[in-house]
């Protein structure tokens, strides 16, 4: 399955922002043009759309959101231009992205520290109807891949995997692990891939 729009979320621990304050940040990674990789172009902000989209990060490679889809504050990075490589390997190198900046915003001074997001639950979504329908077939295809992705971020710790098959959405996978490591050590290794 030749699948590349592959989107991330990654969830915050609490959702303390009842004003948003990611606009001027989004807008500051901008100017500096602070993603490696990414060409960033332009923020809008949604945070009047109850469980929407939140802030979204523009760029030609990939949107960032500060997503509150589930009522569950989070970044989310979907990846819109292909990446080289198998899906394994795009997987992989989405939920890196995803860690990176989530890394990169838990770390911004005007945040003052109260954005901490939790490590042991990932929501992966395949934005690609076409090449991954919500089927079975999807799942026993692409379920290797998300396994391998699972035991290299968490080892032989215990993971559950459950995928999400509906018609009426995107097929999705959420990622839920027994422990909680460092967003360090999950930067570290969904970056180097071991």
């Amino acid at each position: 399955m030749d699948v590349f729009k592959i989107a991330v979320k990654i969830f915050a621990q609490s959702d303390d922002f009842a004003a948003n304050p990611f606009v001027p940040i989004f807008q500051r990674w901008i100017q500096n043009q602070s993603v490696e990789g990414h060409r960033l172009i332009d923020v809008a902000d949604y945070g009047h759309v109850a469980a929407g989209p939140g802030t979204v990060l523009v760029g030609s490679e990939a949107n960032f959101y500060t997503d509150r889809g589930e009522n569950r504050l989070g970044l989310l990075y979907s990846r819109k231009l292909p990446l080289p490589g198998s899906f394994g390997e795009r997987l992989r190198a989405v939920v890196a992205e995803t860690l990176k900046a989530a890394a990169k915003l838990e770390g911004e001074p005007e945040l003052g520290g109260k954005l901490k997001f939790k490590t042991d639950e990932l929501l992966i979504r395949l934005n690609d109807r076409l090449n991954a329908p919500p089927s079975d077939i999807t799942v026993t295809a692409l379920g290797p891949d998300i396994l391998s992705l699972a035991t290299l971020l968490y080892g032989e710790k215990p993971v559950t995997i459950d995928p999400n098959i509906s018609a009426e959405k995107l097929v999705e996978f959420r990622l839920k692990a027994s422990e909680a490591p460092s967003l360090a050590t999950l930067v570290s290794k969904a970056a180097s891939g071991c």
